[in-house]
């Protein structure tokens, strides 16, 4: 039995990653000149894979600079308090240096200037996770020393790369201040880069004068990965398992997912598990109506979660294609004033249902939208 050659899901590296080469380009050198970066992009949307992909070919590839380089990952999305954040901070910095425990322990206990004990626990496959057992009082100086400790890893002149996903979530923690304090005298021996997928909340922290991180990074931006680029990905994946897809096909495909990769892969995906040979339309069908009918479900409670008035709002964001949307005559056909729809408008894009490019608003997951379509 074949196995199936598209992936999603998680993480996307190796053979299941499309593109990107120009942006992995300029994220590099970015690394390299020991810039900040904030990297915001819709979930989905393929940023935790590109940003894996390009550390990857870092660390498997000194030769530029002769300098090695050294990543470490935190995602914050489940992370609700200061302790939380504190040890699973360090524990990723403590696997990073892919050490005898012995040694892992020895080296923090010589940089740390509070002296807290270091817990090693071992899981059913010996694999260890590091804590600290801390006082309440210890705590921020914790913090300060654990947030220091990438620096102490650039003195035998290591490249050290920090990554921060759903970056949006320490709101919650009370620490901006913090650790923009910290972050900001490791100069250019440490890059960080700063990810998330709730466009509102990082345009507080990153574009607002009275927050710490104001103008502290540079915004890069990934954009979907073009038709072409797909064309010639799905096709060679078909052909390598001697199955055929049309080139219609993979336009259709486009045309629900606008190229986010989660999507496109998850349709290629479930397209080549139902062809044996040749993908028809039938096949293309059969694909799309079970992708729909998983997500329906979310979806359904996405929209329950509206209030009325955002409910006509997108409705007319659909049916004037994110634009002009206060015509009059829409307004009159929704039963909705001029002011309503502001703020109904607002509020959807601070749930980051819709984004707005120059005059146009538009959703941003295409797979929802596509939903939309169908039931208003």
């Amino acid at each position: 039995m074949k196995e199936n050659p598209f992936y999603y899901g998680g993480a996307i590296i190796d053979e299941h990653f499309c593109n990107r080469v120009s942006e992995m380009k300029e994220l590099q050198e970015d690394i390299y000149s020991g810039l900040n970066a904030l990297i915001y992009a819709p979930r989905r949307f393929g940023k935790t894979s590109f940003v894996l992909k390009t550390l990857d070919t870092l660390s498997n590839n000194d030769s530029k600079s002769n300098q090695k380089v050294k990543y470490i990952f935190l995602d914050l999305m489940y992370i609700s308090t200061l302790d939380e954040f504190i040890n699973k901070y360090f524990n990723a910095l403590a696997i990073s240096l892919e050490e005898a425990t012995d040694k892992v322990v020895n080296f923090f206990k010589s940089i740390l200037k509070i002296k807290p004990n270091i817990n090693v626990n071992f899981d059913m496959n010996g694999s260890p996770s590091f804590s600290l057992s801390l006082s309440q009082e210890d705590k921020i100086k914790a913090l300060e020393d654990v947030l220091n400790i990438p620096l102490a890893f650039t003195k035998d002149g290591t490249k050290i790369v920090v990554v921060f996903d759903e970056f949006q979530e320490i709101i919650n923690l009370d620490i901006e201040a913090k650790m923009r304090s910290v972050i900001q005298h490791h100069s250019n021996k440490v890059s960080y880069i700063f990810m998330g997928s709730k466009k509102s909340l990082l345009h507080q922290m990153f574009l607002d004068k009275s927050r710490p991180f104001y103008k502290s990074v540079k915004h890069f931006k990934i954009h979907e990965i073009e038709a072409p680029e797909w064309d010639k990905f799905i096709t060679k994946k078909f052909e390598l398992t001697k199955k055929k897809i049309d080139k219609k096909n993979i336009e259709d495909i486009i045309d629900i997912t606008k190229g986010f990769p989660y999507y496109t892969q998850q349709f290629a995906y479930e397209i080549w598990s139902l062809t044996q040979n040749i993908v028809d339309e039938n096949i293309f069908q059969t694909a799309k109506k079970n992708i729909i009918s998983r997500e329906e479900d979310l979806f359904s409670i996405e929209w329950d979660n509206l209030t009325p008035n955002q409910k006509k709002a997108i409705k007319i964001i659909i049916n004037k294609d994110g634009k002009n949307l206060y015509d009059e005559q829409q307004l009159a056909i929704y039963e909705i004033k001029t002011g309503s729809i502001q703020t109904a408008l607002k509020g959807l894009l601070q749930k980051d249902i819709v984004d707005k490019v120059n005059d146009k608003h538009y959703f941003q997951d295409p797979l929802f939208e596509y939903w939309l379509k169908d039931i208003v």
